[in-house]
């Protein structure tokens, strides 16, 4: 493929373009049984694109969307947009993911079932993740291998399916093609020809939306998804954001149900305020978190010693975040504090938080 994709530490830069919250930090595992792969690769077949999408040789396997909520951007800037998926919680693009151009971010689409089908244009196994990258080729009214026409734009996103540490060394090849299954099946119908559709099935009105409520600052709000994503926003309109290991800050404004959240150096973000709880652009759940009692009543403040005896402790990550969030905060960030700090067990992800905290 013209575009190479490079996956280093917590950031993935394509063709000189900035992907935030693209890859997971790196993890030290066995590798994966090549049985995986190679059985992959059997199955799925990869098709050759070049930069501004055209096919290039023999098409691959065509493959059609089985679960909602894949994003995409244009193929002309060069760039998968990044999401995840894992069991049970669905597909995932992070919350404070942004491109260095405004034009790709508000350019960018979500694929949908039955209305997008698309190419396989690369596929990598690491030792923690399965990831397909593909470009869209055409709809049901439009099949793949027909042209396309001038209208047509092709538009591309990458999928990295998640396991635990060490799943996949020893896996069942055959649960990980369920799992793959669960949001990619492969098109069977001839070039030309329709799949067939199932039956669409009755109606159901969509559940009105709860009544935005006035927000109550500050405010810690947790991923409903994933427990160690956390969004502190403060009385002064600004915010700091944990998610998928990365540390984000900025101001946000809120305008009836809408919080907008602009990222320093990066563009601006909606959530939908939905009674105590927001929404994001992903369809993520954030619940909110009542404020620990001493902060609010401007009680003791939380130090390095607290921190130090919470890790001590065994309390979860989690926690020590949610407590940092909701809490009045003192902490020595000194350089030889925290490498004290560290020596003491507490983690990057604390360590961060501490920072961010002195901001």
């Amino acid at each position: 493929m013209n575009s190479t994709v490079n996956r280093a530490g917590s950031s993935m830069r394509v063709a000189g373009v900035l992907i935030l919250g693209a890859c997971l930090p790196g993890l030290q595992g066995q590798p994966p049984g090549p049985a995986i792969e190679q059985q992959l690769r059997s199955q799925y077949h990869l098709t050759r694109v070049g930069a501004n999408g055209t096919v290039v040789g023999q098409a691959g396997s065509v493959l059609l969307m089985q679960e909602d909520g894949l994003t995409g951007i244009p193929a002309s800037f060069g760039v998968y947009w990044y999401n995840t998926f894992r069991r049970g919680r669905g597909i995932k693009p992070p919350f404070a993911q942004h491109v260095r151009s405004m034009e790709a971010t508000r350019a960018r689409r979500v694929f949908q079932v039955g209305d997008d089908k698309m190419y396989l244009t690369n596929l990598e196994v690491t030792s923690t993740e399965i990831l397909f990258y593909v470009q869209s080729c055409g709809g049901l009214s439009l099949p793949c291998g027909l042209s396309a026409g001038p209208g047509f734009v092709p538009y591309r996103g990458s999928l990295a399916f998640q396991f635990d540490k060490g799943y996949l060394s020893t896996a069942d090849p055959k649960q990980v093609f369920e799992t793959v299954g669960q949001v990619f099946a492969i098109d069977t119908s001839p070039v030309g020809q329709e799949p067939q559709q199932r039956p669409p099935g009755p109606a159901v009105p969509a559940p009105a939306p709860a009544p935005a409520v006035p927000l109550k600052l500050p405010a810690t709000y947790v991923s409903a998804q994933a427990p160690a994503d956390l969004l502190q926003l403060n009385a002064d309109n600004t915010f700091s954001l944990q998610e998928a290991g990365q540390s984000y800050s900025g101001t946000f404004a809120a305008n009836g149900s809408a919080l907008k959240l602009n990222i320093s150096g990066g563009p601006e973000t909606t959530a939908t305020i939905q009674g105590n709880n927001l929404t994001d652009g992903s369809g993520q759940t954030w619940v909110l978190r009542e404020q620990p009692a001493q902060a609010a009543s401007g009680g003791a403040v939380l130090q390095n010693q607290d921190i130090i005896k919470m890790v001590k402790a065994g309390l979860d990550e989690a926690i020590i975040l949610a407590k940092i969030g909701g809490s009045k905060c003192q902490f020595d960030t000194s350089t030889d504090a925290l490498i004290q700090l560290k020596g003491s067990g507490v983690s990057a992800a604390v360590l961060k938080a501490m920072v961010g905290a002195g901001k």
